[in-house]
């Protein structure tokens, strides 16, 4: 044990390590590598060591005794195996431990969430770590991604318990009422708006219902606590008066009657602190003796008997392959990318893509791993002239958050500022908005004194503060699709997304820039108080074959500089018998196996007008009480 000065103060440093705390049985762990690792040199290894400290001694972010005590060697039958422990699959696993007539194994390739995480204004630290993410790089692209080595977007997808939901920006976003009323149309009986919203509600546990928010709408019992920040930048209310001044409606709750317009959204959080799915539905589970968990097991073969029934599970843990047989069923949870490729793997798919690689068909299924869709954005980058660029994280704003879970480390800096709007190529009614609007600024980095005005680029020193918003289109005529590499499990999968392949995918998100930019064309107040101005972004070299802010400077940025929306979806699309791509049923039963079924964002039929953590919870909730009244 080591004192360090910090500021004046001395400060108790212990060491940051990704071992075992305490020895002892049931002794509190560190989980996470250290958050020093996510920086990009030693010279803040001293500061960010005492952060990592202070953190991992709060009880109710490292929650260290309420975490689920992993397996490390599996029984060999179980009634449900659920492949994926992240927002689905921990949610359908923690629904039906509350049977405890029921022996569950869940299988997450990745660990238990970080400590660090577990602070919403760090959650991007991990985000691209190797040991917390798939790291996934897209195959080229034909068009999109050119600012990209070989035209390869990266797919930043959680390897860990709770999935996305551990390493999201934590805004709780559902569809809007529309989609869902379009899924039951497409031959989904049981999925419309009226028929989902009970399920919504269920799992949240909504604490500012009756105050801010409708019963109608929102839940109170739910596990998954969702609340506003008690934190917003300086910024945020400014830049709800220009929005209004400029002519943008206002919503007081993006998930309720007035789904259209710029909304300070809510975040699945409980007093400062993430409420990811695995804290959510598997901790409350942790002394369930029916319910297992695998960490760290990477799930390589659904296996599927001459009867076409899926009856086991292979794995690998440890460079070791176990065996697990199910009596009930196979809940796939995967997520988008690896519940097409583990069905792949089994031999359920399109025949021409299993002998590609050499696996032996066991069905016929078109659908695995078509339809692939995701929302895509471009970044405007603003500068805000009148603001250093100093870094956020301070030692003041640790000891805020350590003595009331306040302050700036409470919120995801500019991440709460959503938008959500119809453009001119929406549909008439206006009931199915085709824009978003997501914002990135305000967030905190790795420091290295934590002093209130060190600058994050002390190599410029005279660099405004910038933030990012991104308008994002989000229904693309663009599909892309997800298809085996090799027979090898452990080899990442093609992916293709086809970004803006559709021409008419580039005029609508010209258009939401346009709609962007008008804010600030109309009114000078963030011009005036922060000096607010367009970045004059080189994208390449867009800025030099095109005028700055022209309609082909922006449609050269998008194809430049494209940004994954990370809402993927439909790689498994639900749909009726008569729908030859669809790979479940409206009970989430896969089509032609029996006992296996698919609770994660591949099943989403269409792409929803929002972002995918709530719509994936609800589609798990469903997906357990189909199982529970089987």
């Amino acid at each position: 044990m080591s004192y360090r000065s910090v500021n004046n103060q001395k400060i108790n440093i212990q060491a940051s390590t990704w071992k075992t705390k305490m020895s002892g049985v049931g002794g509190p762990q560190f989980y996470g590598p250290p958050f020093a690792a996510s920086c990009p040199g030693s010279s803040f290894v001293l500061f960010m060591s005492l952060v990592d400290s202070i953190f991992r001694n709060m009880p109710d972010v490292d929650d260290s005794y309420h975490r689920v005590k992993p397996k490390t060697r599996p029984d060999e039958i179980y009634d449900y195996i659920v492949v994926g422990g992240g927002a689905g699959g921990s949610t359908v696993a923690g629904r039906l431990a509350e049977s405890e007539k029921y022996k569950i194994l869940v299988i997450e390739a990745g660990t238990d969430e970080p400590t660090v995480m577990q602070v919403p204004a760090l959650n991007l630290a991990f985000g691209n770590s190797n040991e917390t993410s798939w790291g996934y790089k897209l195959d080229p692209e034909p068009v999109a991604c050119r600012g990209s080595p070989q035209n390869r977007c990266a797919w930043s997808r959680a390897k860990m318990l709770g999935g996305c939901s551990s390493h999201h920006g934590l805004g709780y976003v559902r569809g809007v009422p529309r989609n869902y009323d379009d899924w039951e149309a497409a031959g989904n009986k049981g999925w419309s708006y009226k028929d989902v919203l009970p399920y919504f509600k269920k799992s949240e546990g909504n604490s500012e219902v009756g105050r801010l928010f409708s019963s109608r709408y929102h839940g109170t019992r739910g596990p998954m606590t969702i609340e506003s920040y008690n934190y917003r930048p300086e910024i945020l209310p400014d830049f709800f008066e220009a929005a209004k001044r400029a002519g943008f409606p206002i919503s007081p709750d993006t998930n309720g009657e007035q789904f259209i317009g710029f909304s300070q959204i809510q975040g699945n959080m409980r007093k400062g602190v993430r409420v990811s799915c695995a804290k959510a539905f598997l901790r409350p589970h942790r002394n369930n003796p029916y319910l297992h968990v695998m960490l760290n097991s990477t799930a390589t073969k659904i296996i599927i008997n001459k009867d076409k029934v899926a009856v086991g599970v292979e794995f690998v843990y440890k460079k070791q392959y176990f065996t697990v047989m199910a009596r009930k069923e196979v809940i796939l949870a995967g997520g988008i990318v690896n519940t097409p490729q583990l069905l792949l793997l089994s031999g359920v798919g399109p025949k021409e893509d299993l002998d590609r690689v050499g696996i032996k068909q066991v069905h016929e299924l078109p659908g695995v791993g078509k339809n692939l869709t995701d929302h895509v954005s471009v970044g405007v980058t603003l500068a805000l002239k009148k603001l250093k660029n100093y870094n956020d994280l301070t030692w003041n704003a640790v000891q805020q958050y350590q003595k009331n879970r306040g302050g700036p480390l409470s919120a995801p800096g500019l991440t709460q500022l959503f938008g959500r709007f119809n453009s001119k190529y929406a549909d008439k009614k206006g009931d199915n908005p085709d824009m978003l609007f997501m914002s990135y600024g305000f967030q905190a980095k790795c420091s290295r004194t934590g002093q209130e005005h060190e600058l994050e680029d002390p190599e410029h020193p005279d660099a405004p503060k910038t933030i990012r918003i991104s308008p994002t289109l989000l229904h693309p005529k663009s599909r892309g699709y997800i298809s085996l590499r090799s027979k090898d499990p452990l080899e990442a999968p093609i992916i293709v997304a086809n970004y803006l392949t559709e021409s008419e995918d580039q005029e609508r998100l010209l258009e939401a820039v346009r709609t962007l930019l008008r804010i600030f064309e109309t009114t000078t107040l963030l011009k005036d108080k922060y000096g607010l101005e367009l970045n004059k972004t080189t994208y390449g070299d867009c800025s030099t074959k095109h005028k700055f802010n022209s309609d082909g400077y922006w449609k050269c940025a998008m194809l430049y500089q494209t940004l994954p929306g990370e809402h993927q979806s439909s790689s498994c699309r639900m749909g009726p018998p008569s729908d030859r791509f669809a790979v479940v049923d409206n009970e989430l039963r896969v089509y032609g196996i029996k006992n296996l079924r698919i609770a994660d964002a591949s099943v989403i039929p269409f792409p929803i007008s929002g972002n995918t953590l709530a719509t994936v919870v609800m589609v798990a909730e469903k997906a357990a009480d189909f199982i529970k009244q089987k």
